[in-house]
């Protein structure tokens, strides 16, 4: 699931901040009590809700700017371009590390059907696509394999971390393999991703951020 460094469960503590004090305080909820909302988040339509109206001004942005051959569109796979709610859900909103390496490798994790939607439009366009995510090499294949499954079926590469990058910081190794797209000619004019870390330090173009409240990556 990208990379785990620095993860964390996000909606387990609700902050809440004093009108008469410049002092924040923590307020805990009961774990059911998050596991319920976040639940209900996804399963209720608010997910896909939040997820259209980010894809939508997407695509106004796009239409707007100039296309080139060399104009691309960095993806995000985990929780961007495929979703691993429903296993996330079995297993009680947690991470296992063997089971998720599992789950990955059985390559059912569904597409997210405005990232989908967005995607379509992208190739009706001939704008390169481009995917990079924390996944392990030893599990890119079956990455592949998932993504052409889920309709996700031109792209010029898929990038993942070698052994040698298992502990770079996520926001540190998708910046950096940004920059040696920008170096071979790509023209990156948009990021899509869930976590800030897929979006920033630089040749990201315009950022796409999708809602996750599963997980939190450094």
């Amino acid at each position: 699931m990208k990379s785990f460094v620095g993860y964390c469960f996000v909606p387990l503590i609700i902050f809440i901040t004093s009108c008469s004090s410049s002092e924040t305080s923590i307020k805990l909820i009961n774990l059911d009590a998050a596991k319920n909302a976040v639940q209900n988040y996804y399963e209720s339509g608010l997910f896909d809700y939040e997820c259209s109206k980010v894809i939508d001004d997407a695509i106004k942005h796009i239409d707007r700017i100039k296309i080139n051959t060399k104009s691309t569109v960095v993806f995000d796979i985990d929780e961007t371009a495929l979703s691993n709610y429903e296993y996330i859900k079995s297993i009680g909103f947690g991470y296992i590390p063997h089971s998720w390496n599992e789950w990955v490798k059985e390559g059912k994790a569904k597409a997210i059907k405005h990232t989908k939607r967005f995607y379509d439009y992208l190739v009706s366009k001939h704008i390169h696509i481009v995917f990079i995510s924390g996944r392990n090499y030893e599990v890119r294949e079956a990455t592949i394999r998932n993504l052409i499954e889920q309709g996700y079926t031109i792209f010029d590469t898929v990038i993942t971390r070698t052994t040698f990058e298992s502990n770079i910081p996520a926001a540190e190794f998708k910046a950096k393999k940004r920059e040696e797209l920008v170096s071979r000619g790509y023209e990156i004019i948009a990021n899509i991703g869930d976590q800030w870390s897929d979006l920033v330090g630089g040749n990201s173009g315009y950022k796409i951020k999708l809602p996750n409240y599963l997980y939190l990556i450094d």
